[in-house]
């Protein structure tokens, strides 16, 4: 059996975490012990329990930061009692604890880069540097999840080699038709209306005031359109004052959190993302598999998944041009289930978890 942990600075809800229960999903089907090493007290979020109902097993270290002494002492002391094969860590503060635990433990560390350019630890020069001599010396392996997250990478770790492993989706949702209305009658009040769905943290990678003020551009001429937002976040205030701003109260539909995002897209007619950064968004890849239009912005390697024909890509930070590309498959259903149908088929081709799940296995086995 191989014994495998995954070091994760929170297991909140969002892309990378999302990944940990595909993944433990993944193993069961293989000889694969999973332990989930979290950083971060969580509270409100299903997503421990979900991995615990998946058989992995999950243990918290919480600290004020990440290097704190006592916590990194810890990590250690378990490590060193346990049999990893290997330790793969995900986000900022895991590849810092993890690349200096795996160090001391000798149990190789596979780090996994999330994200393509604009990262906010750049605006924490400290952070980012430690976070560069981890993956650089600390780190045997370095996973990114896409071919421009590596290549936004590459700089910084010289000549240490990148493994390129994209994220993965499961097959899309489904639900009844009348489920689909009834869960679209709870979201706007009526079933009828056209329903575009976007997903995320409330913060700023995400670029919702670039969508408030899209939408409020759609809804002038289709006022029957909502815009429902599934994610929370430390700017719910912000984005809030801005769709009241926008006089948008009932059209834009703030959501909070949701452990049940795949149903609330299945639901949808469009998907939209208006992302200032991302590497490949786990949301993106929900979104087609349910066979939802994409309109998504041209960051990170969202381009490499929504590739002509599955979706539609606009710039970054042009809520006019968002605006358009919305309006177009509003006025054209028939394109957005063409675009929906061609994006789900591209999705079960070349971003299948089982696939993925045997590339990091792989990964792991040389590592033995």
């Amino acid at each position: 059996m191989l014994h495998i942990a995954q070091m994760i600075g929170s297991l909140g809800i969002g892309g990378a975490q999302k990944l940990q229960i595909t993944l433990a999903e993944a193993f069961q089907k293989h000889d694969v012990s999973l332990t989930i090493i979290n950083l971060h007290q969580t509270i409100n979020s299903p997503i421990p329990n979900q991995l615990k109902a998946l058989g992995a097993r999950v243990l918290t270290f919480p600290a004020h930061y990440a290097l704190d002494p006592a916590r990194l002492w810890k990590v250690i002391r378990f490590l060193r009692r346990e049999p990893f094969d290997v330790l793969q860590t995900h986000l900022t503060a895991a590849t810092v604890v993890g690349a200096i635990a795996g160090l001391l433990t000798d149990i190789p560390v596979v780090a996994t880069l999330h994200t393509a350019g604009n990262d906010p630890t750049l605006s924490r020069p400290a952070r980012h540097t430690l976070e560069t001599l981890a993956l650089k010396y600390g780190a045997r392996r370095v996973v990114a999840v896409g071919r421009v997250v590596a290549e936004a990478h590459r700089q910084r770790l010289g000549r240490k080699p990148i493994d390129i492993i994209p994220n993965a989706v499961a097959s899309g949702y489904s639900i009844s038709p009348e489920e689909r209305m009834a869960l679209r009658a709870e979201i706007t009040g009526d079933p009828a209306c056209p329903l575009v769905i976007a997903v995320g943290r409330l913060s700023p990678p995400k670029g919702y005031p670039d969508l408030i003020d899209a939408f409020a551009a759609v809804n002038s001429t289709h006022p029957s359109a909502r815009l429902a937002i599934a994610g929370g976040g430390a700017l719910y205030d912000e984005i809030n004052a801005r769709i009241t701003a926008r006089d948008l109260m009932g059209r834009v539909i703030l959501l909070g959190a949701r452990n049940d995002v795949p149903r609330l897209l299945a639901a949808g007619d469009i998907f939209v993302s208006a992302s200032h950064w991302e590497g490949l968004p786990v949301a993106v890849l929900e979104a087609m598999a349910v066979g939802l239009p994409v309109v998504a912005t041209s960051v990170g390697d969202v381009p490499d998944v929504v590739v002509p024909g599955t979706g539609l890509i606009v710039p970054p930070h042009q809520p006019a041009a968002l605006a358009t590309t919305i309006r177009t498959l509003l006025d054209d259903p028939e394109q957005g289930r063409q675009l929906g149908m061609a994006g789900r088929a591209h999705v079960v081709r070349n971003y299948a978890v089982e696939a993925w799940a045997d590339k990091l296995l792989k990964l792991y086995s040389e590592l033995q």
